[in-house]
């Protein structure tokens, strides 16, 4: 379904229930942090502790994590059973996860030519991805679309079907198909604007812990997202929908 963003006590939900709930995150806050312990937290330096303190007794848990430079749907966990649950939903690829980037366009490729399911190896060291060409995670993606960003032929918007969620993945796999997110501090290689940097977890479809059933959460506006491409923009509300007829 189509949301829109409510503020609760400093929190963006969307969706919530007994053992977990969905919030937007924006971008500059932490997934969580060294330090958050849950119960009692009363810090604010991300989304955890937030949580802790807007439902004190709570241990919320994140089966998922977005960087704190990427915005987006988050879904919390507040019970060890309902995390439980999402991790193996997750390991057993039943999440749908779509992202919308912003990307540097290449000055000799055609956006079309990206299109499709990109595969990497990644592994960790010190605090970033690298792409390695063996002994790192299998790690897959799906562009969908690509579309020059109204008024800036240099920066294309990209979306992008996520199939595996490691560290990094999306940054780290673009800037190795030449298409740096720009303004990312640790894979543009020619360090622009830190402000320019746009990556948001735009749709999710997953099954709720409580029900049981299969919800599609899609925020349909922004005010950061800036302006879409008409095609793009029909696409994203397409998949969402059709998420959503699935779901039903």
């Amino acid at each position: 379904m189509s949301v829109a963003p409510t503020m609760d006590a400093q929190l963006i939900v969307l969706k919530e229930s007994r053992n977990e709930l969905v919030i937007w995150k924006p971008a500059g806050l932490s997934s969580e942090r060294p330090g958050d312990t849950g119960r009692g937290s009363t810090g604010v330096g991300s989304v955890k502790a937030l949580v802790a303190r807007r439902l004190p007794g709570s241990v919320p848990k994140l089966p998922h994590r977005l960087d704190r430079v990427t915005r987006g749907l988050l879904l919390v966990a507040l019970t060890d059973e309902a995390v439980a649950f999402h991790n193996a939903q997750i390991q057993a690829r039943r999440w749908e996860k779509y992202y919308l980037a912003t990307v540097a366009a290449p000055a000799d490729r055609a956006p079309g030519s990206f299109l499709g399911e990109h595969k990497a190896f990644l592994a960790e060291a010190g605090g970033r991805a690298q792409l390695v060409r063996s002994g790192g995670k299998p790690s897959h993606l799906e562009i969908l679309a690509a579309a020059p960003v109204p008024g800036r032929p240099d920066r294309w918007h990209l979306v992008i079907r996520l199939l595996t969620g490691r560290f990094h993945q999306i940054r780290v796999m673009c800037a190795g198909l030449g298409l740096p997110l720009p303004g990312d501090p640790l894979y543009d290689p020619e360090a622009r604007d830190p402000a320019d940097f746009y990556l948001e977890h735009i749709i999710l479809k997953y099954t709720d812990f409580d029900t049981q059933s299969v919800s599609t959460l899609f925020v349909p506006e922004c005010a950061e997202r800036g302006a879409l491409a008409p095609a793009l923009a029909e696409l994203l509300v397409d998949l969402a929908a059709r998420e959503a007829l699935f779901a039903g």
